[in-house]
């Protein structure tokens, strides 16, 4: 996590931790993504973010080959991860893709 302040915003660059081949790590994910959503509501309160990185999720069908075989199968692409995303979104960040 790098975070950088600027007069008016705040620059965050992330490497999401990866729950990793057959999920072993998604609880640990679920943690940090808790995490992260809090820390981002205490920053936004004081200045606009930018938040950009590798935040390992597949939000939608779209950004999968085949996402009906790889739901809650394949890392970035469970419900919890993706929830945890929307989550985000609401917060206020944009998905820019």
């Amino acid at each position: 996590l790098i975070l950088a302040e600027y007069e008016k915003f705040y620059l965050i660059n992330a490497y999401v931790p990866n729950s990793g081949r057959g999920l072993v790590n998604l609880a640990k994910r679920k943690v940090w993504d808790k995490f992260f959503l809090d820390y981002i509501r205490e920053l936004d309160a004081v200045k606009p973010i930018i938040y950009t990185g590798d935040l390992n999720v597949a939000h939608q069908e779209i950004d999968l080959a085949n996402p009906k075989t790889n739901r809650n199968k394949t890392a970035g692409f469970t419900d919890q991860e993706r929830g945890d995303f929307t989550r985000l979104l609401d917060a206020g960040m944009i998905d820019s893709h």
